[in-house]
């Protein structure tokens, strides 16, 4: 995911305000991924189909925005966890598994932070809105370190 600017929202801030950060960021507006729930070390995000997100087999979200749905996911999820300072260097890697279809109106994606260190590990299910029904699952790791001071 190729964003300007830190891949987060400064910590501490309110649902409200880290989801009015994402949901400004033009990749995020263009698919209409919205955030629902985030607490430290997990976040709940909403993908809502349309026409930039289908194109995937049997009228389904095409995987690579599946991938790119955990992808934020996982960002917005290590966002909670960092301290004051602390950013997303980068994405290291993308692991996915795709299970079925993903059909439905609304698609969840819930990411949960397994490890926070140098690097960061964040396992993210991705499952249809209507009835949980297993789309896929994704392992995402990050390089994490600290923000520079501007002059």
């Amino acid at each position: 995911m190729s964003v300007s600017g830190p891949s987060q929202p400064p910590a501490g801030t309110s649902l409200d305000a880290v989801a009015g950060y994402w949901h400004a960021l033009a990749l995020c507006a263009e698919l209409d991924i919205r955030i629902e729930a985030v607490e430290r070390g997990f976040a709940r995000l909403a993908l809502h189909r349309n026409a930039r997100s289908v194109g995937g087999v049997r009228n389904s979200i095409n995987g690579g925005v599946l991938a790119t749905l955990a992808e934020v996911a996982a960002h917005v999820c290590l966002g909670t966890t960092l301290e004051a300072g602390g950013a997303i260097e980068r994405t290291q890697d993308v692991s996915i598994s795709f299970a079925s279809s993903a059909t439905a109106e609304r698609t969840v994606a819930e990411a949960r932070a397994l490890r926070v260190g140098r690097t960061a590990l964040v396992a993210v299910a991705i499952s249809d809105g209507d009835d949980g029904h297993v789309n896929c699952s994704a392992r995402v790791s990050c390089i994490l370190g600290r923000t520079s001071a501007k002059s």
